[in-house]
């Protein structure tokens, strides 16, 4: 009786299906495709993802194959922008200074942006 079993269950096991040539290279032609993608031509087909990707690696790299490649898609797309609504956090900032002097403190308090304007006040008051 064991043997029997074991027979049984040996007959139930999933084999490996096997595909023609010119059925993989519909596949990978499909693949190729603009705007097309292999997990959709897999899962049209019933096919499992990763091999239909083996399918276009090996008939890729057979010498004289058309050899054309998966379209491509952009890596950076340019994309135009407008100016910074908020101020950048450099123009935020600010110095201060403070000088003491006999009865009373001056202090200045300037945007680091207009760091130049500063320095001209100060040498003006210098001399």
């Amino acid at each position: 009786m064991t043997t029997n079993n074991q027979t049984s269950i040996a007959s139930l096991a999933k084999k490996r299906r096997t595909y023609s040539a010119e059925f993989k290279q519909q596949i990978v032609q499909a693949c190729k495709a603009p705007d097309v993608s292999i997990a959709s031509v897999a899962l049209q087909h019933g096919l499992n993802t990763n091999l239909v990707s083996k399918w276009i690696r090996l008939i890729d790299a057979k010498p004289g194959s058309d050899r054309s490649p998966l379209p491509n898609k952009p890596a950076f797309i340019a994309l135009s922008c407008s100016a910074p609504l908020d101020p950048t956090p450099t123009d935020m900032l600010t110095v201060q200074i403070t000088l003491p002097h006999s009865k009373a403190k001056i202090g200045l308090k300037w945007q680091v942006s207009k760091i130049s304007a500063l320095a001209e006040l100060l040498k003006v008051l210098a001399t």
